[in-house]
Order: structure tokens, then sequence, then C-alpha cells
């Protein structure tokens, strides 16, 4: 009798059936065990006409709600981006502009815990300012790209230029400490906050009434003792530059080159270090308009003068006012999380959670890292 051949396909078959009811009884058993398990969510990635496309990958094992909330939250929150380099207006989420702008004013290698508290400070910031008019350099927009109107922010093109073969590690990084404070903001009386940050305060922060115009009780200088390194720098200026760079903006202060020693001096400080009055012989100006006329880093700094000229001294970077980014690096590393680095820069603030219904209630400590907007590594 002729034997029958056998169809090698039938047990192929019946191999991979056998395979997937495996795999899904075992998933099965895994999600009974723990129903927080990587869960799918949507996320992004460069996409070959150069802009961004959702995918659909794992996350950092959110819950269900925690998933629900935040997709409910960015539906809700689309906001307009005047784009001052390429002069045009794009609509994007909230969160996928506060990673844009974490990446631009924060470094990608300062400690996780830092990187969230200023994705709180950048997203309160972006969202007071909304509430006050948006942008004002362009009136069409919420918020613009340029950091002397609004603030900085970075494209998924400026990112790759900067960060090379590090651009998906440092961009989920980032994204990663976007969503997992997704929707928190500092408020106070039950208020958004103006949560303004700078790069390096030089060991004191400062009260928002010596650089800015009003006594805000939340912006209170504090001190800041973690800073490393502490950003100082001298900067030197021969007594030709010097005297010329005084008597084109002072005319009237009768600065010399024979009297220059003698009419240039500190004339007062803040408890902070920061000069409050500078004095160019017969004209007084702030220790901000000094900055600014020497282009010094901050207005933290004392002089001394050369055999060619004058060397300011300076200690910090930027005006000092709230958190200091170095200093929420130092804190971070010596074991503080986000909220503990916002309520310290912050005096007297929450932490709460605003969505489409506006401020709701202060987020327990619970909440997961529901990371989205991820690019994919290798």
């Amino acid at each position: 009798m002729k034997r029958q051949k056998q169809n090698p396909i039938k047990p192929i078959a019946l191999g991979l059936a056998l395979l997937v009811l495996l795999v899904a009884l075992f998933l099965l058993i895994r999600f009974a065990l723990n129903p927080h398990t990587e869960p799918s969510a949507a996320s992004c990635r460069i996409a070959s006409d150069g802009g961004t496309e959702r995918i659909a990958t794992r996350t950092q094992s959110p819950t269900i709600l925690d998933l629900y909330a935040y997709f409910d939250w960015t539906e809700t929150t689309q906001i307009k981006v005047y784009d001052h380099r390429a002069d045009r207006i794009v609509t994007m989420d909230l969160e996928e502009y506060i990673v844009g702008v974490v990446s631009a004013e924060m470094p990608a290698r300062y400690e996780f815990e830092a990187l969230k508290s200023q994705a709180v400070a950048t997203r309160t910031y972006t969202l007071y300012r909304m509430q006050r008019g948006g942008c004002q350099t362009n009136p069409e927009a919420d918020v613009c790209t340029n950091s002397k109107c609004c603030q900085a922010f970075s494209s998924h093109e400026r990112m790759q230029e900067t960060w090379g073969d590090e651009y998906a590690k440092n961009y989920n990084r980032v994204a990663e400490a976007v969503m997992g404070t997704a929707g928190e903001v500092l408020v106070y009386d039950g208020k958004l906050c103006d949560a303004l940050y700078h790069a390096c305060s030089g060991g004191q922060t400062e009260d928002s009434e010596h650089v800015y115009a009003n006594a805000i009780p939340y912006l209170r200088g504090v001190d800041s003792p973690y800073e490393d390194p502490m950003r100082t720098e001298d900067v030197p200026f021969g007594m030709d530059a010097l005297i010329e760079l005084i008597t084109a903006k002072y005319p009237e202060s009768g600065v010399t080159e024979d009297n220059a020693k003698t009419a240039i001096e500190i004339a007062s400080a803040y408890d902070s270090g920061r000069v409050e009055m500078f004095r160019l012989g017969k004209t007084a100006i702030t220790g901000k308009q000094a900055r600014n006329l020497f282009g010094l880093r901050s207005t933290m700094f004392t002089v001394t003068w050369s055999e060619d000229g004058i060397v300011f001294h300076t200690k910090g970077y930027g005006h000092g006012v709230g958190l200091s980014q170095n200093g929420a690096n130092g804190m971070a590393k010596h074991g503080s999380d986000y909220r503990e680095i916002l309520l310290h820069y912050y005096t007297g603030v929450e932490i709460a959670s605003y969505g489409a219904d506006g401020i709701t209630a202060k987020p327990t400590p619970e909440t997961s890292d529901a990371a989205n907007y991820f690019v994919p590594e290798g």
C-alpha cells in the first residue's frame, strides 16, 4: 500500500497556534497578577517627511486610570506656538511643547528629579502667560520659541543637531520627566504662579522686587546650597574700552580715564550679594542696568582694578528669581525629589492638577510616569 505524504504545513500551523495560545495564557496570568503592567499608549517617532507620526509602544507601566487622565488632558489642551525661526504658527499638544522647552532650557544630563521640577515650572509659566494675553511677539499665538519673549524651544531637528547620537536617549529621558508630571502646576492661593526660573543663583536666589517691579509672596530669596559649579566668571575691560562704553551710554556721568578708579564703584548691594546700585561718576544706575551695560552673567558681582583697567567678578547666571536650575540639580543629587525642589524655591506654593476644568486637585505622590512622545532608540 502506498504511504500518503504528510502535509508539512499542518504541524507548523499547529505549532504556531500552540505558541500563540501559550503567549496569550502567559499575558493573561501576568495581567491578573499585576493589572498595571505595560499597557500600550500613543507615542511618536521621526517620520520620513521630517515630521512626527503616532505609533503604538510600551510605556513605563502606567495604570489605565493614568492613561485615561493623560489622554483627556492632551486632547483638550492644544496651544498655538509661534516658531520665530520659521516665522510660522504651529498647533501642538501642551505637553509636546513642554518637552521642547525643557530640552532647550535644561541640560538633559541633569538629574531626573531636576528635569521633572523644570517641567512643572515650565508648564506653570506657560499657562500663566497664556492667561495674561499670550505671546507679546505674535498676538495670534499663545507662546513663542524665543527665550527673550517666552521660553527657549527645541524642535526635533534642533535636538538632533544638538545631541547627535544621543538624540533618542536624551529625548526619551526628557519626555519621561515631562509626562511623569503631566498636568501638574504650581499654585498660590488657588491661582497659577509666575514660575520664573534661571540657570544658576550663585548660592542665593533673589526677592522678586529687587529684579522686577512687584514683591510676589512666592518669589522670595532662599539659600541654594548645592550649586556645582557655581558659574563664576571674570570679565575684564581695558581702560579705553571702559570709558568709551560708559560715555556712549551715559555721557553725563563725567567718567574719564583720570577719575575712573574713584568714580566707578558699587554703591549698594542686597543681602544676597547682588548689586542694587552702581555708581558711574555723577550717574547712578541699577545693578540690572550695569549687568546689561557690561554684558555680565548676573548682578551678583564685585569689581577690582588692574593696571590695564577693571575686572568684573560674577557669580551665578541669570536674574536669580525663582527656581535655580543648577541648584535644583544639586538638590536632586542630594536626594530631593521634584516636589521638594519646587517647594523650596517657590515659597508657600502648592502643586496641583490643571486640566480642561482649570485647577482641580492636588495630585497624589503615587501618580505614575505615563510617558508619551517617545522616540525608538537604536
